[in-house]
């Protein structure tokens, strides 16, 4: 079984990326439950959150909190869930280790309610959205010496 993440950051399926490098990426999720729904992941493939190597999964969490901070102060997000799933019972469904950062722009009526389809149109308002904030990832990155 391949991976669709794996796909995407071989350039061999469509994804949105809104940041690469540092063994860490972000992605548009492509079923967004609001607008700006990004996937973190690492660029190397482990199945979830368990079989994560600590340093991977510090560069993933630190990427997805940089984020979270984008959204909450300077986009004024009066909300955001951080948050991966590991197994089928946990609700993961791509086995490829990622954090879900999820702003909340109005008060939640069910975590994962208002999935849709992610339209071209909203994809590049959200990259455009966004890319004036990617060097906060990269800070994120360079401040920490990990393991």
């Amino acid at each position: 079984m391949e991976c669709v993440f794996c796909r995407i950051l071989q350039g061999l399926e469509e994804g949105f990326i809104l940041y690469r490098g540092k063994g860490v990426a972000v992605i548009l999720d492509k079923y967004p439950v609001s607008k700006g729904h990004l996937l973190v992941l690492s660029e190397e493939h482990y199945v979830g959150v368990h079989d994560t190597p600590p340093n991977v999964l510090a560069r993933v969490w630190l990427a997805a909190s940089s984020l979270a901070r984008v959204y909450r102060v300077a986009l004024k997000a009066p909300g955001v869930n951080v948050v991966t799933n590991s197994g089928g019972a946990a609700g993961q469904a791509i086995y490829h280790f990622h954090v879900h950062v999820i702003p909340r722009w109005g008060p939640v009526k069910g975590f994962w309610s208002g999935r849709r389809d992610l339209s071209e149109g909203e994809a590049v308002e959200v990259l455009n959205m966004l890319k004036p904030y990617t060097a906060i990832v990269e800070e994120y990155l360079e401040r920490v010496k990990l393991l």
